[in-house]
Formats: structure tokens, sequence, C-alpha cells
């Protein structure tokens, strides 16, 4: 359980890198395929129930549904700091919009001659 216990961690952590590191077209695309992964893997465990069991007992975990619960836990967890950090990217670039707004709309100064 232990060895679960480190590999659920270092998941956990490698989605953090790669979110925190995510900006570019890669990482969408690197985003979308690690989504088709957990499509497949959610297909077969649907399918074949007994399979999630025999591989959550390969690495360590007592049954399948646990399997399941862990991915599902990692997955939101990526789903929540990707959203995070698109909505402070979003937040950031409305700052800049609203202030070059201000800058465009704003009278001169009155010691400026008209132009």
């Amino acid at each position: 359980m232990i060895a679960v216990k480190i590999i659920l961690i270092v998941a956990i952590l490698g989605v953090m890198v790669l979110v925190l590191r995510s900006t570019s077209t890669r990482s969408r695309a690197l985003t979308q395929l690690a989504a088709l992964v957990f499509a497949l893997f959610a297909i077969l465990a649907i399918l074949f129930p007994e399979a999630t069991t025999r591989l959550a007992n390969l690495i360590g975990i007592g049954r399948g549904a646990d399997l399941l619960l862990y991915v599902v836990a990692v997955v939101v967890i990526f789903a929540i700091v990707r959203a995070t950090l698109a909505h402070r990217r979003d937040q950031q670039r409305l700052a800049q919009l609203a202030r070059r707004v201000a800058l465009l709309e704003a009278p001169p100064p009155p010691d400026t001659p008209p132009v």
C-alpha cells in the first residue's frame, strides 16, 4: 500500500508540473491525449470490470473500484488546477485590456494644447 501512495503522490506532482508549465499549443495537445487515454481506460473498465481489479492487484491496490477512485481524483485535481490557472490568466488579460481602454478614452490633460 505504501508503494501505491508514493505512485499517487508522484502522479499528482506530475500533473501539477504539467499544468503549471502548460501554456503552449503543445500542452493543449497533451491534455487532449491524456483525456483520450482516460476515456479509453474508463471504457475498458466499464466493459471489463474484472480487469480493473486485476490491474489494481498488480499495483498493490485491493479493489478495482479503489483504483478508479484514485484515477478520478488525479483527473479532478488536474482539471481544477488547469481551470484555476486559465481563470488567473484571463483575469490578467482583462485587467490589461481595461487599462488600455481607460488610457484610450481618458481626456487629455488640461495643460496640453488641443491637436
